[in-house]
């Protein structure tokens, strides 16, 4: 009778022909692995001249001009502080009409829009 703890090592053991079985696969699934990278560099996806830069829409590409209209303005300029400052500015000035108007009616004893002046 032979051991059991060395008839159950050797048991588990792999011979030479399972190690050079798996070593085989190893190097051929490497060798894949390399073709495919070294085909989705230049594959279906950038074709001819991949190594050259691609000039597409990137990060702070919006500043485009709303209307032809508006060239050479202030409000012209898409997303610009410019244009925010413009088109802040022309706010507060309507309101500024708006409440000069109010007051002018308000004064005249005329009615606003809403309601009486005066608490009526």
């Amino acid at each position: 009778m032979s051991n059991p703890v060395t008839g159950w090592i050797r048991s588990n053991m792999e011979n030479y022909g399972e190690r050079e079985a798996s070593m085989i696969d190893r190097v051929s699934e490497s060798s894949i692995n390399a073709q495919k990278m070294c085909e989705e560099k230049s594959g279906a996806i950038k074709g001819n001249y991949w190594w050259q830069r691609v000039d597409q829409a990137r990060d702070f590409n919006h500043l485009y001009l709303s209307q032809s209209a508006f060239k050479g303005h202030d409000m012209g300029a898409v997303n610009s502080f410019k244009a925010h400052r413009y088109y802040l500015d022309e706010a507060a000035q309507r309101r500024d009409d708006l409440l000069a108007e109010i007051a002018a009616e308000a004064a005249g004893g005329g009615v606003v829009e809403g309601g009486m002046v005066g608490g009526g």
